[in-house]
């Protein structure tokens, strides 16, 4: 029944959108439900990300620790000694970068009294970049908008896995970058193994109902990405 108060015949929730038989019968809010509903359905809660960011101590992804941890301060850098260490390790290229640019300066005979004034604007961004892009942030192996079209196909066991059992503590730059592109399946098994497994999936695989569950959680999302990109094509 629309909100007007007749009784129409429908076959899909399509018809009630832009372009579609009834559309106008219901406002945005209204349609909007459903989605909000799924939506629902594949975040975490703020209590469960909370959780994550508190047992971390580095990226699941990428084994990088946190310049400046999002939840405690212990083994946070603080002292110049700290963020070359930090830099050396963890960002050897950002590293090779102050190198070569103190030693420009101090050819110069340009040195200031701290190593961070007498490096050139773009190199120190570079190294405030890489120290910010070390803080930790809770992630999905498989996010949201992979879930979302395949919620209603998983049994709640799989979807608390999906959800739940696959958030992680990933540093902002793993983050930001790793769904930019199409991913297939293999993609998102290999997150999993990294992310929970430390890499070894011969490890990953003898856990056998989770691996179970993460493969077909892969081949779906895999599946409905695919249409998507297909669509939008």
């Amino acid at each position: 029944m629309c909100e007007n108060g007749h009784f129409r015949g429908f076959r899909s929730h399509a018809e009630f959108r832009p372009g579609g038989t009834f559309a106008g019968c219901f406002t945005r809010e209204t349609l909007d439900r459903d989605a909000d509903a799924v939506a629902a359905r594949v975040e975490p809660s703020p209590r469960r990300r909370t959780e994550v960011l508190e047992d971390a101590t580095r990226c699941a992804l990428c084994g990088t620790p946190p310049a400046q941890h999002p939840m405690h301060d212990d083994g946070a850098v603080r002292t110049d000694r700290e963020v070359w260490t930090w830099l050396q390790r963890w960002r050897p290229d950002v590293f090779a970068d102050v190198v070569a640019a103190l030693a420009v300066a101090r050819a110069r005979g340009d040195v200031a009294a701290s190593w961070r004034l007498a490096m050139p604007a773009p190199v120190r961004e570079r190294v405030v970049d890489a120290l910010r892009a070390s803080t930790l942030t809770s992630d999905q192996v498989v996010p949201p908008v992979r879930l979302a079209p395949i919620a209603k196909a998983l049994s709640k066991r799989e979807r608390d896995f999906a959800v739940n059992g696959l958030l992680i503590a990933a540093c902002a730059r793993c983050a930001a970058t790793r769904w930019a592109q199409h991913h297939d399946a293999r993609a998102f098994l290999q997150a999993y193994v990294q992310a929970m497994y430390d890499g070894d999936e011969a490890r990953a695989r003898t856990d056998t109902s989770r691996w179970r569950m993460m493969e077909k959680v892969a081949a779906a999302a895999a599946h409905a990405s695919a249409h998507a990109v297909v669509r939008s094509a």
